[in-house]
């Protein structure tokens, strides 16, 4: 009887730890040149299921574009597998792609939320989706945010500070590179946890994109002030 229930306590541990959020191992930068990000990118993604923004549906970004007036799309609908409970915006890509940098559009800088305002879910046939990431809490105190609990993958890196120069409704800032276990060429955008509990259910975006695989993109901080250099790195070496 004792190893029976020593067996039934390790399964309810490891449920509890699964379902549990979890807590970030993001890498912070303070890169202010666009450029270096849109730089990185080799497709973007298509948006389309919104209603409002700057363009209209669909829209494609363009590294130039992003760079000069960074046109951000918001207010998604519904899409055939995911929850009514949430408004989602469709990233299409041409093919199943792993790593996306998400350029996020920021109009009420000095809140929490806005550099985590959305959930992200993929799929490979629009029907089907795999839940990939929900911003659950990002705790206060002031820019730059830091990421708090989260379900799924957190962001390798995010740029937690704005790029100005883009954006006639806001700026595209806060932008995170996701490196996920899996290939999905749909990716579908919604409020995040935060977000909503903040009384925001818009998530706004500037641009999708991926980078090139295997997912190996690392930001690091120079020793000057404000300065950082991107660069490629294996997960193995350099500091």
């Amino acid at each position: 009887m004792k190893t029976i229930r020593l067996g039934i306590g390790l399964v309810v541990a490891a449920l509890v730890l699964v379902s549990a959020p979890m807590l970030s191992a993001t890498t912070y930068t303070t890169d202010t040149n666009i450029n270096d990000f849109t730089s990185q990118v080799s497709s973007y993604a298509t948006f389309s299921n919104f209603s409002f923004g700057d363009v209209g549906s669909p829209f494609t970004p363009t590294s130039s574009e992003l760079a000069t007036n960074g046109f951000r799309v918001y207010g998604g609908g519904s899409i055939t597998g995911l929850p009514t409970t949430n408004n989602w915006i469709l990233a299409s890509f041409s093919g199943p792609t792993s790593s996306i940098l998400v350029f996020p559009n920021i109009d009420h800088f000095g809140s929490a939320y806005d550099g985590y305002q959305y959930s992200i879910e993929g799929s490979n046939d629009g029907v089907t989706w795999t839940p990939l990431f929900d911003a659950l809490t990002v705790p206060g105190g002031g820019e730059p945010f830091t990421l708090g609990n989260f379900t799924g993958t957190a962001p390798t890196n995010v740029n937690n500070v704005l790029t100005p120069g883009a954006g006639p409704s806001g700026t595209v800032g806060y932008e995170a590179l996701f490196n996920f276990g899996a290939s999905y060429q749909f990716y579908a955008f919604g409020a995040s946890t935060e977000g909503i509990g903040a009384g925001n259910s818009d998530q706004e975006l500037s641009g999708v994109g991926t980078v090139p695989e295997p997912s190996s993109l690392i930001l690091l901080a120079s020793g000057l002030a404000g300065l950082v250099t991107l660069r490629r790195k294996s997960f193995s070496s350099e500091a």
